[in-house]
């Protein structure tokens, strides 16, 4: 089906830095005519931009800066790092997500267990666990992105493959009615997608005003969530969580503030 066949070239031309028409010719066995046909679709839904021989993945930029995004809802963001801690067990083997919300997970260390093996892209992270701890720590490779603040490429994603991940804190940009999960950068979204397939558990950092408020890359439902820590238990939030079987932690279930 040609649905199919958009969604894969989508994913092959973000993967790549820059596709010729050949090669996407050879590798999904099409003739170039219908090749020129799925690229000029793909360019109109804005996903994919026309070059000189080929095409390139479209990037899309954050709309504001991260020391821009690390200063919003600050308050929401030290409640979930506080409800998230206490998921942490000694000597666990942990992904911790780049972001502003995931590097919440260490806001308080008086809550952290002492010893802790910890995979990440994050600078923020990395620059904390030299800093504040005596942590394993596992920094992963790949092209800086000074809009998440993280390593983030193809390097990235193929490397944490290698890394068994017993506990992954994700955090994401928005959230749909639906329970879409999303990101505003395609390589995130597909390092995303990536920890979810790899982890043993799965774990969701984010606050309700993430709801009804998606980004422009969807990589994965809230069922694939183990658990979803967040900030309120308002009615949405908490019927979302109970259609998709996601377990929901927030302060008025786990009776803290």
């Amino acid at each position: 089906m040609r649905a199919v066949r958009l969604k894969q070239i989508e994913q092959y031309i973000s993967e790549r830095e820059f596709v010729t028409i050949n090669e996407l010719c050879e590798y999904f066995a099409v003739h170039k005519n219908t090749m020129r046909a799925d690229i000029n679709e793909l360019a109109e839904r804005g996903i994919v931009e026309k070059r000189y021989g080929g095409v390139s993945y479209k990037s899309y930029y954050l709309p504001t800066s991260y020391d821009e995004r690390t200063a919003l809802n600050v308050e929401s963001k030290e409640i979930i790092g506080r409800l998230a801690a206490p998921l942490l067990d000694d000597d666990d083997v942990v992904y911790v997500d780049s972001g502003t919300t995931a590097p919440m997970l260490f806001r308080e260390p008086a809550q952290l267990p002492k010893r802790l093996t910890v995979i990440t892209n994050s600078l923020s992270v990395i620059n904390w666990c030299f800093q504040n701890s005596d942590y394993n720590i596992f920094a992963l490779p790949g092209k800086g992105d000074r809009q998440l603040n993280s390593f983030a490429s193809l390097e990235t994603i193929e490397s944490v493959r290698a890394y068994n991940i017993q506990k992954a804190f994700l955090g994401i940009r928005g959230i749909s009615r639906n329970g879409d999960l999303s990101s505003a950068s395609p390589v995130d979204a597909k390092l995303k997608t990536t920890i979810l397939e790899i982890s043993q558990q799965c774990i969701l950092m984010a606050g309700a005003e993430k709801l009804n408020n998606p980004a422009m890359l969807n990589f994965a439902r809230m069922d694939a969530m183990d658990m979803w820590v967040c900030d309120q238990a308002t009615n949405a939030v908490k019927q979302l969580a109970e259609r998709m079987h996601v377990q929901l932690i927030s302060p008025a279930i786990a009776g803290k503030i």
